[in-house]
Formats: structure tokens, C-alpha cells, sequence
């Protein structure tokens, strides 16, 4: 089928000037969507790859300006580099996709998100974005879809890598990746230090809100592989993120609420841990077992007051604990059966007193897939007993066919659900014990066409949710919805013309509550990302232009965030087979737009042009 080989193709062109337009390793193995290895073009699922050669083609600063070229992909920004922000999938909730490091689920149990922000594109060898439910594989919080970022390693024998970068607001980075690897196992350590004096994050200049907000950030990822034996791997991995935001905020007194100048930031940290086997037992059964465990930590700060005295001061903690069994059984030729288990215990330590504060749930999971002729299903059931909620049941199907050699339909039905946050139910003052698990069907159909040598994936999804949790800014609580149905359409194209890569990607969006037939807040209805980049002997030159529709601010629709569009150039020369130099300006325009607003702080402000430089030395050994 061509479509493979398109893949490979227009993964090709996204590698750096040297090997802009010819590779032959280009790995299209995805394992997220499905629990096992599979082709990325063999996929039932609307799924986006973005590999190490990606995230320096496009110089990308953080995760969110990655995963903007994503269709359907969304975010809100409380400021800079490093302030508050959420990610959205299909227009729903940040905290409605399941984010995972190297598989393991990585996020707060208090706010149900994860502190993506925190999280540096320096330790990241790919991500694996799957759009759509896949609680029938991963339980709750899977309804937008499932992230996977998998930690930096590399592949040839030795590796040292080091950039160092330095640009506007003070901006300086510095990363260092060094590998080794052998005929059994792989080795790869990666570190990073950064710091940004930042923006002012907010329009207020009140007090000591009108000074620069700074972020700083250092991160660490080590990921080993060993190979025990012909049948057997082991592999473990290590991922590191402490963070230090600075934001505006009013604090007051904790007992009069009187108003205090005070000069706020946040601390945190997220860090994944993940150890697995893999074996194969035999050529019909192969199974992994993984265990592992992240941590979720944020405490706020201030440098001129004693912040305990202030109702601004909390500490919220999160640690999560996982074991996964999975086994394939490759049953005969094309019918695979894969059965698994799933623990899952959350932990919350926290200033803040919760009526409960562990939780454990255990899954049992199934999925069946079968290929006749030109037709491909997937069959999806799994069953949740959560301690907190009781027990749950999703389900899906997934079903494929070639009708040409060049052209692919793709069908689906799938279930989610969302487990209430413990914020949700027992914050002090505003919890509901009484919640119920948000819930959803979702109905979608796509097509895939290879058109000589450009690649058209195009989706139309319908998604159907009940209990949906938001909070209402015009009551200051949080609601539980009755019924809520995001209607959309994406599209996503990669092609080469005259020696240019390009890349456009877009959606439209229709994410209404169906109680009062407004629009879900901070939902962008239109989004669209279009990259162009063309490499020559050493040189390689990028365009990037982004652009999102307007959004309601509140539920009530009755605050309107404008529509905006930004641009970006970039450019990298390799010097000799040791040194290499880039450059890149985002918002090429110095363009001003708002996602957001805060409270009594007017709008959050977004970064203006910014300008950076990066020279990166790679010795050959």
C-alpha cells in the first residue's frame, strides 16, 4: 500500500539540511494507539507522530508550540514561557486527555491536568498523539485522546550533544545529551537548564504586578535498554522537570482578606519513573509488564512576605502509582487478542485537608483485531472498579478499508469516561461529593489518501458527553453539565512541491452545551498550522503561520477573546560535521492576542517577537 511509503517520505523531509531529502530509517512504529507496535499508516485511530527530527526542524521552544500543529489542537496561556496553561484535543477539556511519559500516566489528582508547562521539549525523543477516546485501552481521562511522550535516547554507538541558545527576555538554555550504546543495551542521558526573565503576565501594573515574570526550568531524562536475551528487554527510564514561575496575583491576608503586595511564585516539579520486561515467549505470545510512578508536586511561594500568612499559600502534591500487564496473542494469520491488567493508586498530600485523600483502581482490559482482505476491525472493552466511584464499562470499534491502493476509509465508535477530580468532590468549600464520572460517545469517520506524493488525512467526529464538570466563572462554582455534543471536522496535509516541505493542518469546531446552546469556554471553533521549510546543501529555511478563531472567556459567552494569527521564520546552517548554528524569530509580526482573562488582573498578555540563537556542537567519535 502506498500510503506507507508516503509516510516515510514526508517524514523524510522533516529531518535537519543534511538529510532533508534522503532517509532511509525513518521509524513510523507507534505503540499508543493500540498497546502494541504497529505501522503508523496501518492505524484505526487519527493519529499524529512527531519525532526528535521534528522538534529541531521546527526549533520549537516548548510543548505547546509543538503540539499546536497538531488538528484540533488547541491551548490557553496565562502569560509567558512557563506560566499556567491547558491543552485542549477535539474542543474538549485539557483535563479530558490522558498524558503519559514513556506510558506511564503523569498529572495532578487535584486538578485533574498535568503540568505540561513544566515538561521540556530537550529530553523529548517523540510523541505519539492519538485523537479520539481510548478509555477501552486506558481507563479514565482518555475522552479528547491519549499524549504519549517518550524520554530522549539515541541510536548510534556514542553521542555528545550540546546546544546553547540565548535571545530575547533574557532568554538562555542549555542542553547536553551524551549516549553510549553496545551490542545488548542502549544508554542515553539528557539535561537542560533554562531561564527567561519572561513578560509581564497580566495587563495589571497594580503594586508589584508590573515587572517581568520569570521562568526557570531544570530538566533531566535517562533512558537504559537492555537486552536479556533473545526473547527478553529491559528497559527503564527516568524523567525530571523542576520548575520556578513567577505571576501576578493579589494576595490578601488570611484572615481580614485584606489586600498584600507580594511578589508570588510557584514551584513544582514532575518527574515520571518506568521500569519494564518485555518478552516474547513464544512467536505466538508476546507479553510486558510495566511499573511506574510519577509525581506532581506544586508549592506557592513569595520572596518579600511570609506567604502563610496569606489565603494565596498551598502546597499540592500528587503521586501516582501504575502496574500494567499486557499480553498479544497473535492467534492466526491477522487476528491479534490482547488482554491486560491495570493498577492505578493516586495519592494527594496537600496543605489543604480533603475528606479523602488515596484512591485505587483496577482494570481489566480487551481488544481484538482482525484483518480480512482489505478490511481491517478492532474490537475495545474494558472495565474499571475505582474505590471512589464504583466500577465502569467502555467499549469500541474501529474498522478500516482499502478502497484503492492510494485511498483508505476509516470508521469508529468509542466510549469514554472521566473520573471526578479531588478537587471536584472534597476541595473544602466548593467540592461536590456527589458528582458523577463524565461520560462520552463518540462517532467518527475519516479518509486517508495518498495523492502522488502528498499525504491527505481528513476526520469528521461527533462527540456526545453527559456530566460534564466545568467551573462558571459568572457563579464562581463548579457545575456539573447535563449534555454537551463537539461537533468537528480536521484535516491534516503533508506534501513537497518545488523542493518545500509543507504541512497544513486545520480544524472546525462546534463544542456546545446543549442546556443552554452556548458555547463551551475558551474553545476556539476555527484552528490552522502551516509550515513550509526548504533545505540546500547545509542551509535549511522554515515559515511557520498560525491562526485560531475566537472564544467565550465565560460560560455565559458574554466575554469575547478575538481571533488571532502569528507568524515565524527560522533558519539553521551546518558549519562543518561538528558545528552547527540556528536562528528563528516567532511572532514574526509582534502580534498582541489574549486566551484567556483573569480575575480583577484584566486580560493575560501573550509573548511578543521574540528572537533566539542556538549554536550546537556535535563531535563525531
Amino acid at each position: 500500500m502506498k500510503l506507507i511509503y508516503t509516510s516515510a517520505a514526508i517524514a523524510a523531509l522533516s529531518l535537519p539540511a543534511a538529510n532533508l531529502l534522503a532517509n532511509d530509517d525513518i521509524d513510523n512504529i507507534i505503540v499508543t494507539g493500540t498497546r502494541m507496535p504497529s505501522n503508523l499508516s496501518d492505524s484505526l485511530s487519527a493519529v499524529t507522530l512527531l519525532q526528535r527530527a521534528d522538534i529541531e526542524r521546527y526549533q520549537a521552544s516548548d510543548l505547546f508550540e509543538l503540539l499546536s500543529r497538531v488538528p484540533s489542537a488547541s491551548f490557553v496561556r496565562n502569560g509567558g514561557r512557563g506560566s499556567s496553561t491547558s491543552f485542549s484535543l477535539r474542543g474538549n477539556q485539557s483535563d479530558h486527555s490522558l498524558f503519559l511519559i514513556d506510558g506511564v500516566r503523569i498529572g495532578s489528582a487535584t486538578t485533574g491536568g498535568a503540568s505540561l508547562a513544566s515538561i521540556n521539549l530537550a529530553t523529548v525523543e517523540r510523541i505519539e498523539i492519538i485523537r479520539g477516546p481510548k478509555s477501552n485501552l486506558y481507563g479514565a481521562d482518555a475522552i479528547g485522546g491519549v499524549v504519549n511522550i517518550i524520554s530522549r535516547k539515541t541510536s548510534d554507538p556514542s553521542v555528545l550533544n550540546i546546544e546553547t541558545s540565548f535571545g530575547s527576555n533574557n532568554t538562555s538554555e542549555t542542553t547536553a545529551v551524551a549516549g553510549l550504546n553496545g551490542d545488548r543495551f542502549n544508554f542515553t542521558a539528557a539535561a537542560n537548564v533554562l531561564h527567561t526573565d519572561g513578560i509581564d503576565n497580566t495587563e495589571s501594573t497594580d503594586g508589584v504586578n508590573g515587572d517581568d515574570d520569570a521562568y526557570r526550568n531544570n530538566s533531566v531524562a535517562l533512558n537504559l535498554r537492555y537486552q536479556l536475551s533473545d526473547r527478553a528487554t529491559w528497559k527503564l527510564s527516568y524523567n525530571r522537570n523542576e520548575t520556578e514561575s513567577e505571576y501576578d496575583a493579589g494576595c490578601g491576608d488570611a484572615l481580614t482578606y485584606a489586600s498584600i503586595d507580594c511578589n508570588i511564585f510557584s514551584v513544582g516539579q514532575v518527574d515520571a519513573l518506568a521500569s519494564s520486561i518485555d518478552v516474547a515467549f513464544s512467536d505466538q505470545w508476546h507479553s510486558s509488564f510495566q511499573i511506574g510512578r510519577t509525581n506532581d508536586e506544586g508549592m506557592e511561594l513569595a520572596d518579600n512576605i511570609d506567604i502563610s500568612t496569606t489565603y494565596n499559600a498551598g502546597e499540592f502534591n500528587t503521586q501516582k502509582t501504575e502496574a500494567t500487564w499486557v499480553n498479544n496473542l497473535f492467534l492466526a494469520d491477522q487476528h491479534t487478542l490482547t488482554l491486560g491488567l491495570d493498577y492505578l493508586r493516586d495519592e494527594v498530600t496537600s496543605s489543604t485537608n480533603y475528606d479523602e485523600a488515596t484512591r485505587d483502581n483496577k482494570a481489566a482490559f480487551a481488544q481484538y483485531q482482525i484483518q480480512l482482505g482489505a478490511v481491517d476491525t478492532n474490537f475495545g472493552l474494558r472495565y474499571d472498579d475505582n474505590e471512589q466511584f464504583g466500577d465502569f464499562t467502555t467499549a469500541s470499534f474501529l474498522a478500516g478499508m482499502n478502497l484503492t491502493d492510494d485511498l483508505r476509509l476509516i470508521g469508529s465508535v468509542s466510549e469514554g469516561f472521566k473520573a471526578p477530580t479531588f478537587n471536584d468532590l472534597y476541595y473544602p468549600g466548593s467540592g461536590n461529593s456527589s458528582f458523577k464520572p463524565e461520560e462520552s460517545t463518540n462517532y467518527e469517520i475519516g479518509l486517508n489518501a495518498s495523492l502522488g506524493n502528498a499525504l491527505l488525512t481528513v476526520a469528521v467526529f461527533n462527540n456526545q458527553l453527559t456530566n460534564l464538570i466545568q467551573y462558571n466563572s459568572s457563579t464562581f462554582e463548579t457545575e456539573q453539565t447535563t449534555e454537551v455534543e463537539i461537533t468537528g471536522i480536521e484535516f491534516n496535509l503533508d506534501t513537497e512541491v518545488a523542493g518545500w516541505a509543507l504541512s497544513l493542518s486545520g480544524s472546525v469546531i462546534d463544542p456546545e452545551n446543549k442546556g443552554n446552546g452556548k458555547l463551551l469556554r475558551r474553545r476556539a471553533e476555527q484552528s490552522m498550522s502551516f509550515d513550509a521549510d526548504y533545505g540546500f546543501n547545509d542551509l535549511t529555511l522554515g515559515f511557520t503561520l498560525r491562526s485560531e478563531g475566537h472564544r467565550f472567556d465565560d460560560a455565559d459567552n458574554t466575554i469575547k477573546l478575538g481571533g488571532y494569527t502569528t507568524s515565524a521564520i527560522r533558519a539553521s546552517y551546518r558549519i562543518n560535521d561538528e558545528w552547527a548554528v540556528k536562528a528563528k524569530v516567532d511572532n514574526l509580526t509582534d502580534k498582541e492576542y489574549v486566551t484567556a482573562s483573569s480575575f480583577g488582573l484584566g486580560n493575560y498578555r501573550s509573548v511578543g517577537r521574540e528572537v533566539m540563537f542556538t549554536v550546537a556542537y556535535t563531535p563525531s567519535f
